[in-house]
């Protein structure tokens, strides 16, 4: 007889342990969803406070920027600041773990570039 085990909190770290130990599943836990990557690539470039993401980030959602600050910053990629200036403004910074992304966030815009040229000539060729 087996036992399954239910959670109904994330554990410490974010990182979760109900993945069987695959190494694919728990890099798409810690960078998966539609923001996270362009936070990281924008994060790597500069510390940036939070209306400066969300104009990078084409305006998205408050509470959804928001949502995956916070999960990053569960998962010890990012750090979170709070500056005591007269607006007690925040700033966000990759940490050890976010910096060792580079690679990763890079092979990927590299491969953007690749499939827009790719993109690009399919069009031409179309119309030609």
């Amino acid at each position: 007889m087996t036992t399954i085990q239910f959670r109904t909190k994330q554990p410490p770290g974010g990182i979760p342990t109900t993945v069987k130990g695959c190494p694919m599943r728990t890099a798409m836990g810690a960078i998966g969803g539609r923001w996270k990557p362009l936070i990281m690539l924008y994060l790597l470039q500069q510390p940036r406070g939070f209306g400066e993401l969300q104009r990078c980030c084409d305006d998205v959602a408050n509470k959804t920027l928001a949502t995956q600050l916070r999960e990053l910053e569960r998962d010890g990629l990012i750090s979170r600041t709070v500056n005591n200036d007269a607006r007690r403004s925040v700033s966000y910074a990759p940490t050890e773990d976010g910096v060792a992304m580079q690679p990763v966030i890079r092979a990927l815009v590299e491969w953007g570039n690749r499939r827009l040229e790719q993109a690009k000539a399919a069009r031409e060729a179309l119309s030609a």
